[in-house]
């Protein structure tokens, strides 16, 4: 199925995000195509924000084992429930990624998930991420 579009995006993560809300906010007809399947790019989705998250976390318990005695405050047996975790993290991940594809639905940008190979002048190729 051929598509018109006045501006491509391969790309989903801050750059290509960022510029695909632009220009569907100046009234082009954009579409952003991204080959993870998830919008944000690689700080958002496997780098900073989800180690930031896990690390705050961590930070937590250890303010609750080292420091709340001290202040008078008795917690008993700390534990760690690294599922629990984890799922916060992927919460956490999740709402910024809908944000932005929010964001693509409110500036009326139409988003890809597949790879998109630039072909010539005017022409990109998409496969979807099942390879069609």
């Amino acid at each position: 199925m051929a598509e018109t579009y006045d501006v491509v995006i391969i790309g989903g993560g801050p750059g290509g995000y960022n510029c695909a809300i632009r220009a569907g906010q100046l009234g082009l007809k954009t579409v952003c195509i991204e080959d993870r399947g998830v919008l944000g790019g690689t700080c958002l989705n496997v780098g900073c924000i989800p180690s930031k998250a896990l690390l705050h976390a961590s930070e937590l318990y250890a303010t609750a084992q080292n420091e709340f005695e001290a202040m008078g405050i008795k917690t008993g047996k700390l534990e760690i429930d690294l599922d629990k975790m984890m799922a916060q993290k992927t919460e956490a991940v999740d709402g910024l990624t809908k944000g932005i594809e929010f964001l693509f639905k409110k500036n009326k940008v139409d988003y890809i998930k597949g790879r998109g190979k630039i072909l010539g002048k005017g022409k990109v190729e998409v496969k979807g991420l099942d390879g069609k």
